[in-house]
């Protein structure tokens, strides 16, 4: 399926500032398209993924209205093959939404927010994941620990293994078309991604 308009994935590790990023871009008119939310769709109840993660991971991942993403997480958490089998399951159907979304949207260019994008990056293309460039957001380490320390009520230590289990951003810059810092203040954040947006047009 080819698009007749440029795609780009936002990703970058936690606590980044990719949803920042996000709404920036559509308070400039830009539609965004986000995985995650994707992904809450497709855990609600008796959808097909949520049948087959309970087929995979047992009645224990069963919620009221949608897969108790705290126990799958658990589950999944530090096993490499139950986190394959896991991204194997959902990927799929992520990659159709995403694709139907960014078809639909009348616009010239559209973003993907998609977090694991550099690290799936096969899996997602073999799936169908078309795309232009790849814009990875980056932020200084400390910035990050105090992010989600405050937003999971969680202590340093505990964030920055959390940090520490995901690929590094070195490593992502490999795949990175564009590498957008967001080590400063919302307006340089906004100057900088208004940069970005010039060299589109």
């Amino acid at each position: 399926m080819k698009l007749n308009k440029k795609i780009i994935v936002i990703t970058g590790g936690i606590a980044s500032g990719k949803s920042t990023v996000g709404k920036i871009l559509q308070e400039k008119g830009y539609q965004v398209v986000e995985s995650d939310k994707i992904v809450h769709e497709l855990y609600k109840k008796n959808s097909k993924v949520y049948k087959f993660l309970v087929s995979e991971f047992g009645k224990v991942v069963e919620g009221k209205k949608e897969i108790n993403r705290k126990k799958l997480a658990t589950i999944v958490y530090g096993d490499k093959s139950k986190i394959k089998k896991l991204n194997q399951i959902v990927h799929k159907y992520v990659v159709k939404e995403l694709m139907e979304k960014a078809k639909i949207i009348e616009q010239e260019i559209v973003f993907l927010d998609i977090p694991l994008m550099i690290e799936e990056k096969e899996r997602l293309e073999n799936h169908g994941l078309i795309y232009d460039e790849i814009w990875l957001i980056e932020s200084p380490l400390e910035m990050r620990l105090e992010r989600i320390a405050n937003r999971d009520n969680i202590g340093k230590k505990e964030a920055k293994k959390i940090i520490e289990n995901q690929m590094k951003d070195l490593k992502k810059e490999e795949y990175a078309d564009e590498i957008i810092n967001n080590n400063s203040d919302i307006e340089k954040l906004k100057k900088e991604i208004e940069k970005k947006l010039l060299t589109l047009k």
